[in-house]
């Protein structure tokens, strides 16, 4: 009998250290082909990494890893390895299915592989099981309710402080009470403390750039390379709109005819274009190039780093609306909400 436990206990403990060791994701899907490439990646920031690849063999694959903290990730299939030379279109199959990894056993299972849809985390005929936050992620996406409906229920699930993450970074629209509201939803989180501190992090920058805050200063320089502050080049009295932008941003280059269809129908505002570029030469000749007239400065390195941290974003394009006493009056995430917003100023004179 002594035997008997003491063999439970090593058991246990030896189940627990592999636990410990990292994540192990193995499939179940009928119908899989051999030398379809399996490979999981991070999605949760702008650098996407590969921290998992399998080929399937004997119609199964298994991703093995190891994380800091449960991340959101995206397990892609593709059959581009039995294509050879032959890359038509139009036989070129891939799947996209995100997963709430965690360092633990886990399942892809699915009733056969055409059955694992792309715009879906969790499907009829397909999921993925294993760990508490991928527990709560399929229970999440097959409710339908809403994220803070979500977090008021859960409060110390690690689904819920990314989901309170998202809400309050850049963009959001909100003000320092809401933010402060969504902040004290969620009480403590066992599973993720790493993911928990970095939202209280979080939360304290959000306070500070928040709809009805004042600017925060970011250094950078104008296109004689004179140094600058955000804070100083802002015109006093009037409403002043800052346009986040980028010479390789494709998204931003394709913004500015509809930004200066702003300047022409808002003459009275003032339009503040701030660089990301790392470059001088892209940057000024891309200001030829698009002709934009308004005032154009560019972050300093660090002033990039401060951008992406201060106000909780993941890059440009990005725009800000400031009052005429310096505050932040909203956050567009369109420049059509940026033409409808002066509009409604407008017709309150």
């Amino acid at each position: 009998m002594k035997k008997y436990i003491i063999g439970i206990l090593i058991s246990l403990i030896s189940t627990t250290s592999i636990a410990q060791n990292g994540f192990t994701i193995k499939s179940a899907i009928p119908g899989i082909k051999d030398g379809i490439v399996a490979s999981l990646m991070t999605a949760e920031n702008s650098e996407n990494k590969e921290i998992a690849v399998d080929t399937i063999k004997n119609g199964k694959f298994t991703l093995r890893g190891k994380l800091s903290h449960p991340t959101l990730c995206t397990l892609t299939t593709n059959n581009l390895n039995l294509l050879g030379n032959d890359q038509d279109t139009e036989k070129i199959h891939w799947t996209y299915t995100t997963v709430f990894v965690s360092d633990t056993t886990m399942t892809f299972a699915a009733s056969a592989y055409d059955s694992i849809a792309n715009n879906a985390p969790i499907g009829k005929y397909f999921r993925i099981t294993g760990g508490r936050p991928q527990a709560d992620f399929n229970e999440y996406n097959l409710s339908g309710i809403k994220p803070l409906d979500w977090i008021k229920n859960h409060p110390h699930s690690v689904l819920s402080v990314k989901l309170a993450n998202d809400l309050i970074k850049g963009g959001s629209g909100l003000r320092k009470l809401e933010i402060q509201d969504i902040a004290n939803l969620i009480s403590s989180v066992p599973d993720d403390t790493e993911r928990l501190s970095e939202f209280r992090r979080n939360c304290e920058f959000a306070k500070r750039t928040a709809v009805g805050e004042p600017i925060l200063d970011l250094p950078l320089f104008d296109t004689k390379k004179i140094a600058n502050r955000l804070t100083k080049i802002i015109p006093k009295g009037k409403y002043t709109l800052i346009d986040f932008w980028a010479s390789w941003c494709g998204i931003c280059r394709s913004s500015i005819p509809d930004l200066k269809t702003v300047a022409k129908n808002h003459p009275n505002i003032a339009i503040i274009g701030v660089s990301a570029d790392s470059k001088y030469a892209p940057w000024i000749n891309a200001i030829r190039k698009e002709k934009m007239e308004w005032k154009q400065y560019c972050l300093t390195i660090d002033g990039g780093k401060q951008l992406l941290e201060k106000y909780l974003i993941l890059g440009v394009p990005f725009y800000i609306i400031v009052d005429p006493q310096g505050q932040i009056a909203r956050v567009p995430q369109y420049v059509s909400e940026i033409d409808d917003y002066f509009t409604k100023i407008d017709n309150k004179k």
